[in-house]
């Protein structure tokens, strides 16, 4: 009994100093080997005729938050500006929901689609995890067009109106949608 004993803690010692071997051998620094990863996901919506937004989403040290700018267009004369940002703190449950609904997604492998300018709304995931990075972007992701960019972006949507309880931001959100799904849409008329 004595010697199973020891040859399991001398295969645990073994094992460990084999990943730790590999880990070095990789570069990697072994004190974060066994660290909880520190994470950005930033999310650029490019609306034809409203205002961009830059949402910027961090996992660092335990500490999740949100950071949500609103800028005005760029134009010929004139560079884009902030018109608008807020900073919320995320609790655990917020940040797990949004990875699993959206962050994880955008790992998946996209064909080249083109990214000049148009109509619609131009929409970039960009994940840092790491040393490692996945970008993902949708011409424009509208439901009848893009069924998988119209999800992702939806989840998003539908995951920042519940973390965010700012008025404008939601209601820039709304808009937002009226790219994605043309019932959407509110005219002047009818608000």
């Amino acid at each position: 009994m004595l010697v199973s004993d020891y040859a399991n803690s001398m295969q645990k010692i073994f094992l460990a100093i084999s990943v730790l071997s590999i880990f070095s051998a990789c570069g990697h620094d072994a004190s974060t080997v066994f660290k909880k990863d520190n994470l950005t996901f930033k999310s650029y919506l490019y609306p034809s005729f409203i205002k961009t937004a830059e949402i910027t989403v961090t996992k660092n040290d335990g500490k999740n938050k949100i950071q949500f700018v609103i800028m005005n267009h760029e134009i010929i004369n004139r560079p884009a500006d902030t018109f608008y940002q807020k900073n919320f703190l995320l609790s655990l449950n917020q940040f797990e929901k949004l990875d699993s609904e959206v962050i994880e997604k955008i790992k998946i492998k996209q064909p080249h689609q083109w990214e000049g300018c148009c109509d619609g709304m131009p929409v970039r995931y960009l994940l840092i995890n790491g040393n490692d990075t996945a970008s993902l972007h949708f011409r424009s992701p509208d439901i009848r067009s893009d069924s998988s960019g119209y999800n992702i972006t939806k989840s998003m949507i539908d995951n920042f109106r519940l973390i965010i309880t700012d008025t404008v931001i939601n209601d820039y959100l709304e808009d937002i949608e009226s790219y994605m799904d043309n019932s959407k849409k509110t005219y002047p008329c009818n608000r």
